[in-house]
């Protein structure tokens, strides 16, 4: 198989090899297609989960497609076959046209939906100016701030409160929202944007193209454009909680 130079290159190439659109490969790596847009143009590298779904697909390691090494072992692609069907005999036996409908059908597990709440840490930041913008203060929760709950963030999330009337009326003074580095990034709704000068903003992500990220205000009054250069991390927002559901302790400490 070709080295390619990039990852993007390589899942560029892999998915060409199979005559799949951007959109296809997305639902077979469930998450959206502005996320393959990133991965090929080598905006970030897809997490674990969406990676080796690619890879069995592909038939091929995930370490070829993270950094080229093809001595990694293969994934086992028998498992993937029964959840990914071949697109083209799937249309022609089931009579779709579109390839992307196709898809739609294609039998992929299905994360449960977790029923019970838990609660994530607030993480310490200054006070939100009117310009929207606020800084870290350095404190990865338990620092007095106390706890929100959720049903869908990952183990990494935490939670940030909003102040001021920069967000209203999406995210209302006092508020908080869940911000979670394990959930994909979805245009349209809400995300946490720091900067490499230390500031961080929540805004409406739009998408990344040609190495810029392109963000809304949250109260869709301001579009805002980004060098990728100029940016820390990207953060999806998963939860908004109005203050009577904050706990200055953990509920279940005890």
């Amino acid at each position: 198989m070709k080295n390619l130079e990039t990852m993007g290159q390589r899942i560029r190439a892999l998915r060409r090899e199979k005559k799949l659109t951007q959109g296809e490969l997305a639902k077979i790596a469930g998450v959206s297609a502005p996320n393959v847009t990133g991965w090929e143009k080598d905006a970030y590298a897809p997490k674990a989960d969406p990676l080796s779904k690619m890879a069995a697909y592909f038939g091929v390691s995930t370490s070829y497609i993270t950094n080229g090494d093809e001595s990694g072992p293969k994934l086992d692609s028998t498992v993937a076959q029964l959840k990914v069907l071949d697109i083209e005999a799937f249309k022609k036996k089931y009579n779709i046209p579109d390839s992307e409908d196709a898809v739609k059908f294609l039998e992929t597990p299905v994360k449960p939906f977790p029923t019970q709440k838990r609660y994530v840490p607030v993480k310490a930041y200054s006070k939100m100016g009117m310009d929207g913008y606020f800084t870290d203060m350095g404190y990865e929760g338990n620092a007095g701030d106390g706890y929100v709950p959720t049903h869908s963030a990952g183990p990494r999330a935490y939670g940030i409160k909003g102040t001021g009337d920069s967000m209203f009326p999406a995210i209302r003074n006092g508020w908080y929202v869940v911000c979670d580095p394990d959930a994909d990034l979805v245009p349209n709704e809400f995300v946490q944007v720091c900067l490499k000068d230390g500031r961080c903003t929540i805004k409406e992500f739009v998408g990344i193209n040609g190495g810029v990220l392109s963000l809304l205000s949250v109260n869709g009054g301001e579009r805002f454009f980004f060098e990728m250069d100029e940016v820390e991390s990207i953060t999806a927002i998963t939860d908004i909680v109005p203050p009577s559901q904050h706990r200055q302790e953990h509920p279940y400490s005890h």
